[in-house]
């Protein structure tokens, strides 16, 4: 079990049905700094058929491929988000001086 993610970071709502009701989606938010890596992290996964953004709110629509179980891709989702959002940039000064110690 990952521990939980900084609310400021994003936030994964739960898969609910919509449309047909045989789709599931959840509401993902997430701070302008991360969201690009974000959704790129997602993007790819098998899981995922769609991200479609809602503009008034600013939040992105995850649509589940109808292929995978909801709650399963959700923690998949929610496992590679974690990841993301986890990820530290360096400076280029302290990238170079990692080079030049190894």
């Amino acid at each position: 079990m990952l521990p939980k993610a900084p609310e400021a970071h994003y936030r994964l709502g739960t898969p609910r049905p919509f449309n047909r009701h045989t789709e599931y989606a959840c509401w993902l938010q997430a701070d302008a700094r991360r969201e690009k890596r974000l959704l790129a992290s997602i993007a790819q996964l098998d899981c995922v058929r769609n991200l479609r953004r809602h503009r008034p709110t600013g939040r992105v629509l995850v649509e589940i491929s109808d292929e995978h179980d909801p709650d399963e891709a959700w923690h998949w989702i929610q496992h590679e988000l974690y990841d993301a959002a986890s990820f530290v940039e360096l400076d280029p000064i302290w990238e170079e001086a990692i080079r030049w110690l190894l």
